[in-house]
């Protein structure tokens, strides 16, 4: 049996996977179209190309930036480059995400929604001469690029869909995960119970696959700060992938650590906000109560009953916390069709606890009597 060359187990497929894989999409953008070019090109030596797709992000951005490929790679593939860098448009801007950018026409690499008569919803990225493809037919992406938001397209099976700009609550159910996301529903009681505003310097334990930090970093704007510890590399991977997916670029004002809260080196009472989203939270109130400052808010995430009991006999016992509260939240949609008006038969019921406390100084004669 004669063993196969790498030329014939490479795929133009696996090297547009391969391109996909990156932290940043400018960085993805470029290396598609590149591929595509080569395809175009009559390029044949696959295994030559996917060495160049292996390189670190840094190498590519900084090829990209110029024009020129770095030594050790095929001279051929270096002179490919070059030609592909003179014939690439000016870059697009693909952090933006002002109102005036969502008035535009939808144009190639967007993100899109699209939702079906029955409200589900699907989401894709527009690329010129692709088809997105499910079980009510297929749509011609062509067919979607330069209409304006709201427009209704036909698949090849004849049902109607409606194509929007995605929003993050869309973007963070159907994105790439490795741990449980916070749901939406959760999210959004947490941002407004733990009261973020721009500006926020913001501590965060339990990054995972990021959902909760691009709400986070929306609320708190440019100006806020947000740190977050991680001790799982690939979570770390996936978070920072799926923050570029909808941002672009991964935040200046977004510091992340791949360490556990409990060896974090913060300065005392310098953070106005603590998110907690951590298997045991006990091991992570401590260095948070000592990173947040008085008066600012502690909010941490919980599935499980005895885990909410312990988080709030340690925040009770500490005597450095009042107003703590316990919230579950259930979320039922209802059906109005004509006369018939009644629940849904499914419903977003439980996902989590959510405990919120507020800082306070210490050595205060005070007793929270909530929960007495």
């Amino acid at each position: 049996m004669t063993e196969k060359t790498p030329t014939e187990v490479i795929t133009w497929k696996a090297l547009e996977y391969a391109a996909g894989r990156r932290s940043s999409a400018e960085l993805e953008t470029y290396l598609r179209a590149f591929i595509a070019f080569c395809r175009t090109q009559g390029w044949h030596d696959l295994a030559a190309l996917h060495h160049l797709l292996m390189a670190d992000d840094d190498v590519l951005r900084g090829a990209m930036r110029t024009g020129q490929l770095p030594p050790g790679f095929a001279p051929e593939i270096a002179t490919l480059w070059t030609t592909f860098h003179r014939l690439w448009p000016a870059q697009v801007d693909l952090t933006e995400r002002e109102p005036s950018g969502r008035r535009r026409p939808f144009q190639d690499g967007e993100w899109v929604v699209l939702v079906d008569r029955k409200g589900r919803s699907y989401l894709t990225r527009l690329e010129p001469g692709k088809n997105f493809t499910f079980h009510l037919g297929a749509v011609a992406m062509d067919a979607i690029i330069g209409q304006r938001e709201g427009v209704a397209v036909r698949t090849t099976r004849g049902e109607s869909l409606l194509v929007f700009r995605p929003t993050l609550r869309d973007y963070l159910l159907h994105m790439p995960r490795h741990a449980q996301v916070v749901y939406p529903k959760d999210s959004a009681i947490m941002a407004m119970w733990g009261d973020l505003f721009p500006g926020a310097r913001v501590l965060e334990s339990g990054l995972g696959s990021g959902a909760l930090a691009m709400v986070i970093l929306r609320m708190i704007g440019p100006d806020g700060v947000l740190v977050s510890y991680e001790i799982r590399k690939d979570f770390i991977r996936r978070a920072q992938r799926n923050i570029t997916r909808w941002l672009g670029t991964l935040p200046d004002n977004h510091k992340i650590y791949n360490e556990d809260i409990q060896q974090a080196r913060v300065e005392p009472e310098s953070f106005d906000r603590v998110f907690l989203d951590l298997p045991t939270p006990t091991v992570g109130l401590a260095p948070a109560t000592a990173a947040l400052r008085p008066g600012g808010i502690l909010v941490s995430l919980s599935p499980t009953v005895p885990q909410v009991q312990q988080t709030v006999e340690w925040l009770r016992a500490s005597h450095l916390y009042a107003c703590i509260e316990v919230i579950e939240v259930l979320l039922r949609p209802w059906n109005i069709r004509g006369h018939s008006v009644r629940p849904a038969h499914r419903m977003v019921a439980h996902t989590a606890f959510i405990v919120v406390a507020r800082r306070i100084l210490p050595g205060q004669q005070f007793v929270d009597d909530t929960y007495i």
